[in-house]
């Protein structure tokens, strides 16, 4: 379980904007002041751009490329992790061309035997 109490935005500014680049697990932003641009490339190539501001909040999927420029003087988001799955790369930022894989996330359903159901 992830609690954040009084979470601590990273700011970028259009100096400093977040690159494009992806992860092994999903990534959740909370845009806490200021606005952007956000730019993305599905798993399946399609890419898009959209504006984020304030009050947004974005889920990223795992192997979507991704990244903001700010559109105004900074831009304060708190990005937190999803589940970070068996044989991922450590939380940060990895680009296609230099890992040359995209990470696909699946549920692996194990089926409980008796003696757990009847714990329950």
């Amino acid at each position: 379980m992830a609690l954040f109490k009084k979470p601590q935005p990273y700011r970028f500014t259009p100096d400093s904007p977040v690159e494009m680049h992806f992860h092994d697990h999903d990534e959740t932003w909370i845009v806490m002041g200021g606005k952007g641009t956000a730019s993305m490339v599905d798993t399946d190539g399609t890419e898009s751009e959209f504006e984020i501001e304030q009050g947004d909040i974005w889920m990223v999927e795992a192997g979507v490329e991704h990244g903001v420029m700010p559109t105004t003087d900074e831009l304060l988001i708190f990005p937190f992790n999803g589940t970070i799955p068996m044989g991922s790369h450590q939380p940060g930022h990895y680009y296609m061309d230099k890992e040359g894989y995209m990470p696909v996330l699946c549920v692996v359903k194990v089926l409980l035997d008796e003696g757990r159901r009847e714990q329950k």
